[in-house]
């Protein structure tokens, strides 16, 4: 018993790796006493055993990494008494750490489980990104977000590889400690001298292009970011409606004189009213805007065949277009698993799911320039977010409302993971919550300018935007992180299998 409350703090007091605490040395100690527990310590357990002991360490972890979830369930009277399916993730989200401990035990050379204790972290964190209903959130790269430059390496890996860095680094100690006792003395050196070396090519290569970066500025663009803090059991509340909408135009009109390029932006769903096919709605908006002021604003659109969507409206004096978000959220814009769980209704206004949006991401603000519009937690799925048809945007915009994830480690983690998507991808991330915390960042990850969370507030950035010219091949770090992970992965198999052979 002993052995899994160990585990259980262990994996706890990982939690303060993460947004918003960011305790990084104590990675130095969780990760490398983690390692020793499943391997050193006890080799050679039977699967289910090591299974157990893996996902009691995940149980720790993301009990309190996803403690939040919870909160949606509590804003309405009709799914409150169901926060407990909240807990059903944590219980999966487990899952992975207890494969994790069975699969490096399988090796039981001790070099090669340093090798590939990274490897199989890693590619069980991408699976569980992807399998299922897919949720990237917490990667352990994002440990690195609170710092442009510790993150800006991603600009050239991506964050799954910076989750493999992270692991590695955190490792160091327990090689170190090797190293002074003679064990593995070659191996250990070898390894950590090769890995140290690319690691320091790659930030010093980082920095460099951080630091020596000459502004060639094409555009100047003022940006008004609007954050209403309308609390979300008032959102539909439709006798504050009118005095929500009169509000929001009389503002868009007093921001809407304006000599320079300027867009004001609204956060998600911040229209009061439902919007239909040629609604007037829209149209009046855009009777207030001159030539020169565009609105970014979101809302619920529905279309000829009575179908909803979570859209992203942008609207100038002669266009309005939308985006629809085209990656729901579970049990909040739809019911997974629909036919076993009818007692369950989503989160969001109305009965009736959301449906999946078709369109790309790439909508256009003011001539030359176009943006890449996300909605909500769109913005954490880095490889869905780029594309052939809008590499070239030097903008992402997206626009959230994180009042459904409370006020303590959920939006923070979403901010942070918003901040490592303009690192990552090479872009400015304009970020506007309906509470906060709204933000301009810039293309290495720097927060230009950004507000508190839980305030009303209006801020206003003159953003210079820099001559840029993107890449069509940028997922191929992806591909290239994948391939490397197959490699090594069946390089320290094959040698796992001789071995044993030999003994």
């Amino acid at each position: 018993m002993n052995i899994y409350i160990n585990l259980f703090l262990l994996g706890s007091a990982t939690t303060l790796l993460f947004p918003p605490f960011f305790f990084i040395p104590i990675g130095f100690i969780i990760i490398p006493y983690f390692f020793y527990k499943i391997t050193v310590f006890s080799n050679q357990k039977k699967f289910k055993e090591s299974f157990v002991e893996g996902f009691v360490y995940g149980l720790g972890l993301n009990f309190f990494l996803f403690f939040w979830l919870k909160n949606p369930f509590l804003i309405e009277q009709e799914t409150k008494n169901f926060f407990y399916l909240s807990y059903l993730y944590v219980f999966y989200a487990s899952i992975y750490y207890g494969l994790l401990v069975v699969i490096v035990r399988y090796f039981k050379n001790e070099s090669i489980q340093i090798i590939v204790f990274p490897i199989i972290f890693v590619l069980l964190e991408i699976i569980r990104s992807k399998l299922f209903i897919g949720f990237p959130w917490n990667l352990f790269g994002y440990i690195f977000s609170h710092s442009s430059y510790l993150f800006g390496i991603s600009k050239y890996i991506g964050t799954y590889a910076l989750s493999y860095v992270v692991v590695v680094i955190f490792l160091v100690p327990f090689q170190i400690f090797n190293i002074i006792n003679k064990k593995g003395y070659r191996f250990n050196i070898y390894y950590l001298s090769i890995f140290l070396s690319i690691l320091t090519i790659l930030y010093i290569y980082s920095f460099i292009n951080q630091a020596g970066k000459n502004l060639n500025q094409v555009h100047s663009l003022d940006v008004v970011v609007y954050q209403s803090n309308t609390p979300q059991n008032e959102k539909w509340d439709l006798d504050k409606a009118s005095d929500r909408f009169e509000h929001l135009v009389n503002f868009i009109e007093a921001n809407s004189k304006n000599t320079n390029p300027t867009v004001i932006i609204y956060s998600e769903t911040e229209i009061p009213y439902i919007v239909s096919e040629n609604d007037k709605i829209l149209n009046f908006i855009q009777s207030k805007l001159d030539n020169n002021t565009a609105v970014i604003i979101g809302g619920i659109r529905k279309n000829l065949y009575k179908k909803y969507f979570n859209s992203i409206f942008i609207i100038n004096s002669k266009n309005i277009n939308y985006f629809d978000k085209k990656i729901l959220v579970p049990f909040g814009e739809y019911i997974p698993l629909k036919n076993f769980i009818p007692f369950i209704n989503k989160f969001t206004y109305g009965s009736s799911d959301f449906s999946t949006g078709k369109e790309y991401r790439n909508l256009s603000l003011f001539e030359n320039i176009n943006f890449i519009p996300t909605i909500c937690f769109e913005n954490i799925f880095f490889e869905d977010i780029v594309s052939s048809y809008n590499y070239n945007n030097a903008i992402i915009v997206n626009i959230t409302n994180d009042s459904w994830f409370g006020k303590y480690q959920g939006p923070y983690q979403h901010f942070y993971q918003s901040i490592a998507r303009s690192s990552e991808l090479n872009k400015y991330l304009i970020r506007v919550s309906s509470n906060g915390i709204s933000a301009i960042i810039d293309p290495n990850g720097k927060v230009l300018t950004s507000t508190s969370l839980n305030e009303k507030i209006t801020i206003k950035y003159n953003l210079k935007i820099e001559n840029y010219e993107g890449t069509k091949y940028f997922n191929m770090k992806y591909t290239i992180f994948y391939l490397y992970l197959f490699i090594i992965l069946l390089i320290s198999s094959i040698i796992e299998i001789f071995l044993r052979n030999e003994r």
